[in-house]
């Protein structure tokens, strides 16, 4: 089985890393699987040009982004995946600039042949509010006939004011490695 994991994180081996890694290792449990990683941080993402452009007229990738950077690699790896991970902190109530701007280049490849028939997985780390994020998934997926999977770990304790590493969570790590296996037993039966 082909994963996809898109890291949104500027933090590597931080909080969503680690409940990326407890997911893929579930994963491993019900055999081995090709797993392709981006890291957002890393990459060279132009912004989408959206009605500016409009070279992809929106056709659901066969024309593809004319932009030629970092996304050329990304897009096959979203076609040829049957798990899309999404693990990122929350940064003003959504996901990470840097993994925004990756997901607003997908636009060129809006069609069930980049998004039908998948497990997407959201990972993720919050201080304050998680919600937008979470609706915003479960609205792709549902128009697509894919499955949406959340994790949500609140990394911050208001009443002490301080910030919880994700080891101080383990029922959360465990629940990542628990989705893990699920996923890929269904996948694979």
């Amino acid at each position: 089985m082909k994963v996809l994991v898109l890291h949104g994180s500027a933090r590597k081996g931080g909080d969503t890393d680690t409940l990326a890694e407890r997911f893929l290792a579930g994963m491993a449990e019900e055999g081995p699987h090709e797993v392709r990683h981006f890291y957002a941080i890393d990459m060279t993402i132009a912004h989408c040009r959206g009605a500016a452009c409009m070279a992809c007229e929106g056709d659901g990738g066969t024309r593809g982004c004319v932009v030629e950077d970092d996304m050329q690699a990304v897009y096959p790896a979203l076609r040829e995946a049957q798990v899309v991970v999404l693990a990122t902190p929350m940064f003003w109530g959504y996901m990470t600039s840097q993994l925004k701007t990756l997901f607003d280049r997908l636009e060129a490849a809006v069609s069930p042949a980049y998004f039908g028939g998948k497990d997407f997985v959201l990972l993720i780390g919050y201080r304050h509010y998680h919600g937008s994020i979470v609706e915003w998934l479960n609205r792709i997926t549902r128009a697509f006939q894919s499955r949406c999977h959340s994790i949500v770990c609140q990394t911050y304790d208001p009443q002490t004011d301080r910030d919880v590493p994700i080891g101080e969570t383990p029922e959360r790590l465990e629940e990542a490695f628990a989705l893990g296996r699920r996923i890929a037993a269904s996948r694979s039966s």
